[in-house]
């Protein structure tokens, strides 16, 4: 296993996710929040590679790890400010999302390498 699977797997997780959000909310008559949640998703799940590339710069991965997480908190508040003010809170539900999924596929990932 190397290491990029487990950040596909979150990507490809994700995707799926933001594709059923969109559904969902086109199903249901609320396109902009299942909208906003996909977009969230698709956004959180850059967060892995943006960790990865992190991993090479000279700076503390704790400095950069606030740096990402401000950056895709930035991206969620003007998308779903794009959407409408109310739906801001569904685009940083899906960035959070994509955070819980991308723990739990690392997670699943190291238990399986040792």
């Amino acid at each position: 296993m190397n290491g990029t699977e487990p950040l596909r797997t979150t990507a490809t997780v994700c995707a799926v996710g933001a594709l059923l959000a969109v559904v969902a909310g086109l199903a249901t008559g609320h396109w902009r929040g299942g909208m906003g949640v996909a977009l969230g998703l698709l956004v959180g799940a850059a967060n892995g590679f943006l960790a990865r590339r992190a991993l090479g710069v000279e700076a503390n991965f704790g400095f950069t790890a606030m740096g990402r997480l401000a950056l895709l908190s930035a991206i969620g508040l003007a998308l779903g400010l794009l959407l409408g003010l109310a739906y801001v809170p569904l685009v940083l539900l899906g960035i959070a999302g994509a955070q819980l999924v991308l723990a739990v596929v690392a997670s699943v990932s190291a238990v399986r390498t040792s």
